[in-house]
Parts: structure tokens; sequence; C-alpha cells
């Protein structure tokens, strides 16, 4: 389970986040949304390492991160960033074996385990097919798919989205979003991702985590906490919200 802490963070004299407090359950898909410059990509920075807070506390089953050394924290948490750079003759299982340096020493290299770890986890996301071919000859989604490979070949039970979806077509983002669902009711991983689209943050999460002014506006599944007044706190807009049975949605035109 990861615990945020009353984290506080800025950039230089500008606040970003204040006091910002959640708990992300086990084995459920938690998703951050809010306006562009509510702090969700900064959050997700300070849960994964990659900033350390002004103040506050990310922990870990009990453990602050901060604590932990990044082979460590690799161990139990996987990254899939926003933007993600890999050079093009460089093969997709070449890429996917990168998942298992944190088990690697100068003492220990990959062994049986890790290739069969690099070759689930080409199976888990579809890429089998494609994994000695060079990531150049890939299109926008089947790269998202193998850095997502890579991410799993980390054996990890939590994975952290930075916009998965983020210069995919629709077509891309539903399948890798329909992908990402699916890991998380078969192998039960726990999943925290920034979303832009509404929709999209409502259909496939379990619960959702509202930022405003650089604090938690609410927090829960979608059915409980989503209403017209919720989109308009957050993304100062009023836009109509529909239900039908367990299905909710925004009109977004």
């Amino acid at each position: 389970m990861v615990c945020v802490e009353n984290i506080r963070f800025s950039y230089g004299d500008t606040p970003v986040l204040q006091g910002v407090s959640l708990t992300v359950k086990a084995g459920v898909v938690t998703t951050l949304m809010g306006a562009n410059g509510c702090g969700k990509t900064t959050l997700l920075n300070l849960m994964t390492k990659n900033l350390r807070p002004d103040a506050g506390h990310v922990t870990l089953d009990g453990t602050d991160i901060q604590s932990m050394r990044l082979k460590e924290f690799a161990r139990c948490a996987a990254i899939v960033h926003q933007k993600n750079s890999a050079p093009d003759d460089l093969s997709v299982r070449k890429l996917v074996s990168y998942g298992r340096l944190p088990y690697c020493s100068m003492l220990r290299s990959q062994r049986g385990e890790d290739l069969e770890k690099v070759e689930w986890a080409l199976s888990a996301t579809d890429m089998t097919a494609l994994a000695d071919r060079p990531m150049g000859a890939l299109s926008g989604g089947e790269r998202q798919r193998a850095f997502l490979s890579m991410a799993l070949a980390q054996g990890t039970r939590l994975l952290y989205l930075d916009e998965p979806t983020t210069f995919l077509d629709v077509r891309y983002q539903v399948e890798l979003l329909r992908l990402i669902r699916r890991l998380n009711r078969e192998l039960g991983i726990t999943i925290v991702m920034v979303l832009h689209d509404i929709n999209q943050a409502l259909c496939y999460s379990d619960e959702v985590v509202g930022l405003k002014d650089g604090a938690v506006f609410c927090q829960g599944p979608p059915n409980q906490v989503i209403s017209q007044e919720t989109i308009h706190a957050l993304y100062g807009i009023r836009l109509e919200v529909c239900r039908q049975n367990k299905t909710l949605w925004v009109m977004t035109v």
C-alpha cells in the first residue's frame, strides 16, 4: 500500500503541492485527474522518487521511499514515463530485458529466470511477435506496449504510468487502457496513473483522485465522487455528467 502523508513541494518560490495526503489501495487502479498545472505529474514524480518532497512522506508498505535505494525501490515499483526514448536499432526483446537490471550486479548477470520473465512480459502485452523488431520500426501504440513490457519484466506488484495515452490515436489509447485494466484484473497489479481524458479516467479506474490548486479535492470510486459540481470545481467548466446503471461519463462537447 502507498501512503502520501502531508506532502508539500515547490519549484523555487512557486508552491505546487500543499499538504497532499492520500492512500493508494493495493490491487486497484487509481487515477490522478485534474486541470493542467494542478500537480498531477509532480505528485507522481514524488511517489516514484524522481523528486524529493519539501515536507511530508511517501511510504510503500510502511517504508519511507526516500530511505530506499533505487534498486530496492525498482524491485517494488515499476514506472512508465510520459516520454520514453530508446535507440531505433534496439530490439524490443533487448529493451524489455532492461527491466531485469534491478536484479543484476557485477557478480550476477541475467540468468534463466530473468529470460523467462522477459518472455512472460512480452507475452502479457502481446509483443512476442514483435520481440525481434527494432524499436524504430514500431508504431506509437507498439512502442508504449514495449515500454510497458519492460516495466512488467521488473516483476513488481506496483506500476506507475504517467499519461500513458499521450500522443496515441484513439485506437491505441483504448487498446493500451484495456491492456492495463486486464493486467490489473488478471495479475492483481496495483496501478497508479495520470490521465487527461476525463471519460477514460472514469471508465478504467477503480478510484480517482481529483487534484485542485495543489491539494486533494476528492478521492474515491468515480460513481461516488464525480458529479457536475466536482467537474466544475476541478476543471472550471460546467459539463453534464450522465449515469446509466453503473456507467458514468461526462459530456465533453
